[in-house]
């Protein structure tokens, strides 16, 4: 066990490409931490829409604060691990260029690393917000269960995750391709250290068309989650292996699925309470195939 310093420095990684739109704000909800003691590192994937001027323009004003660099990366892995390797603080976390920070984030998380010197690694709550900064609607988020997360699914939301260089030390970097996925590497991290929740609200993670479907049809989704749980041990009849063959066999229907997967996932609680009284009369074949898909575990289940 390593106790943590009275000031430790907080290292916060940000992979970013032609992200000008959202950047400056992503910057200043990092600048204006009440923890003054962060590193802002920026891995810029060769942007060309002014988002190295940007980073420029800070680094000038800030020198010691933020750092960056910009060159081809493979994968948003190899972005992160290249900002892991960087890093100078006692303290890891990664932020999205266009998400952002709530204002005591940082001073929350280097007090509880104070208050629990055996914890590595923290995790808290983070909103979904809009285009506009407009809260969406709360990330589900709930005790860390390793086994949950091999066959399942995982509720750590990657803004609001931090983690000590002890970490890295002993569990590796990211993996890249095509197990390029945090779900991949809390499940490392959860077979080596304890993963602790807080209720403090953290962070916010912007979601928009682009982004949203980018990472959420039905299909990817599934095959991701599981690849990675058959890496770790899962079975075909785990819920994500289940969840896997029903996407595979409803495939043809995605063009149709997935926009409303999309409408459910990027709404707030009115739109998703309209959508269940407009399908109300299917609901007996959705509780089934979620059953199917799931096992006996109840619905909303802490």
């Amino acid at each position: 066990m390593k106790s943590i310093i009275d000031k430790p420095l907080v290292s916060i990684i940000t992979p970013v490409l032609n992200g000008i739109k959202y950047l400056e704000e992503c910057i200043q909800s990092v600048l204006n931490q009440s923890y003054p003691y962060i590193e802002h590192i920026f891995i810029d994937g060769g942007s060309t829409d002014g988002t190295l001027d940007l980073l420029t323009s800070y680094k000038t004003r800030y020198p010691d604060r933020i750092r960056f660099i910009s060159e081809p990366d493979k994968d948003a892995g190899d972005a992160w691990n290249k900002g892991l390797r960087m890093a100078k603080g006692e303290i890891l976390g990664w932020l999205g260029s266009d998400d952002i920070y709530e204002a005591d984030a940082i001073q929350t998380v280097v007090e509880f690393f104070r208050a629990n010197p055996d914890a590595y690694f923290v995790f808290g709550g983070c909103n979904y917000i809009n285009e506009r900064g407009e809260v969406i609607k709360k990330v589900l988020t709930k005790d860390f269960d390793l086994e949950e997360a091999i066959n399942d699914a995982c509720y750590i939301p990657c803004p609001s995750a931090f983690y000590k260089r002890e970490v890295i030390e002993k569990v590796g970097f990211k993996d890249t391709g095509e197990l390029d996925s945090e779900l991949e590497y809390w499940i490392r991290i959860g077979k080596v250290f304890q993963i602790h929740r807080i209720e403090k609200l953290l962070s916010n993670f912007r979601v928009h068309k682009d982004k949203a479907r980018e990472h959420k049809d039905l299909y990817n989704f599934a095959h991701t989650s599981f690849i990675i749980g058959k890496r770790h041990g899962a079975s075909i009849f785990s819920p994500c292996g289940r969840r896997y063959f029903l996407a595979m066999a409803t495939r043809p229907l995605h063009p149709i699925l997935d926009p409303i997967y999309h409408f459910i996932w990027s709404g707030n609680a009115d739109r998703c309470y309209f959508l269940v009284m407009v399908t109300r009369p299917l609901h007996p074949i959705l509780v089934s195939i979620y059953h199917f898909i799931v096992g006996n575990k109840r619905l909303g289940k802490k």
